[in-house]
Order: structure tokens, then C-alpha cells, then sequence
């Protein structure tokens, strides 16, 4: 029987602060091994994949700001805590 991609989230919280330039993303991906998990940064997005046996859960944030280098993640005890640095905007003068 092959996997199936679930709609169903797990458990997650995404917050931005802007002052301190940072978006958190928590993630409740247990049972999960930390080899069936995956992380995908883009410019303003963060895909987290886990495959929990026979089911696959993906949720995908979206960033209010573009993503900038600084990013680090780390899974303890079943969370996964995502920690991605913002960079502001810069507005274009005509």
C-alpha cells in the first residue's frame, strides 16, 4: 500500500517578529524519525514534510517578508523548531 499525502495539519505554530527580524515555526512531527523529516526554505516560503509511516503530512508558511541567510533547525524530543531571520523590505523610489 503506498503513502498517502494527508490534508489533516499536525500540530503547528508560525509567529514573525518584526522587531527582532525572526519567524518561528514549531511543529509537533512525532513520531516521526528526524530522517523523515524535511525542511525547504525559499524566498518567502517554508515547506516541512513528514513521513509518519503510512501517512505524509506537508505544511507550507508563508513569510510576511522575504527570508534572509541566517536560519537554523532543530528537532528535540518530536518538535521541530524552525528559526528563519527576515530581512525588510525595501520600498523602490520613483
Amino acid at each position: 500500500m503506498s503513502p498517502s499525502l494527508h490534508a489533516r495539519p499536525v500540530p503547528m505554530q508560525a509567529v514573525h517578529d518584526r522587531s527582532d527580524g525572526r519567524l518561528s515555526i514549531a511543529v509537533d512531527a512525532a513520531p516521526a524519525a528526524l530522517e523523515d523529516v524535511s525542511v525547504e526554505v525559499g524566498t518567502r516560503r517554508v515547506r516541512i514534510s513528514i513521513d509518519a509511516g503510512d501517512d505524509q503530512h506537508e505544511r507550507t508558511v508563508v513569510s510576511p517578508l522575504p527570508i534572509g541567510d541566517d536560519r537554523s533547525a532543530v528537532y528535540h524530543n518530536g518538535i521541530l523548531t524552525v528559526t528563519l531571520e527576515t530581512e525588510a523590505e525595501r520600498l523602490s523610489r520613483r
